[in-house]
């Protein structure tokens, strides 16, 4: 398992336990997110925090319970950064599908973390 595989796992295992505040640690400040072909400018931790709980709060409401990469693409832009396109596939309680979809994120290395510097829903 590569270090981006890893990176993913977690993340999409605390995402679909919606903790907030493990996520949006692995979130800088300002973000861009780009969803629904609409870029949205979160500006500070705050924003980024409400964003995410918002999200979270949307894959509860439509009844998701696990999220699995489905295919994970990876291009190094050097030593610090790359950007990975994860395909996701969002089950339910009864592995049945709620949503196929792809997302690209640029993650940089700061402090041995990586971290999410924006990301973009394909649309």
């Amino acid at each position: 398992m590569s270090e981006f595989d890893s990176f993913f796992a977690h993340y999409a295992e605390r995402y679909m336990a919606s903790d907030v505040d493990a996520i949006s640690a692995v979130y800088e400040a300002p973000l861009l997110a780009v969803r629904e072909g609409r870029a949205i400018h979160l500006s500070d931790r705050a924003a980024v925090r409400g964003h995410l709980t918002e999200l979270m709060a949307a894959y509860q409401n439509a009844g998701a319970a696990r999220a699995d990469i489905a295919e994970i693409d990876v291009m190094s832009l050097g030593k610090s950064s790359a950007m990975a396109t994860v395909r996701w596939r969002v089950l339910d309680g009864n592995d049945t599908l709620v949503r196929d979809f792809h997302t690209t994120y640029h993650v940089l290395r700061v402090d041995e973390e990586r971290r999410i510097l924006s990301y973009t829903n394909h649309d």
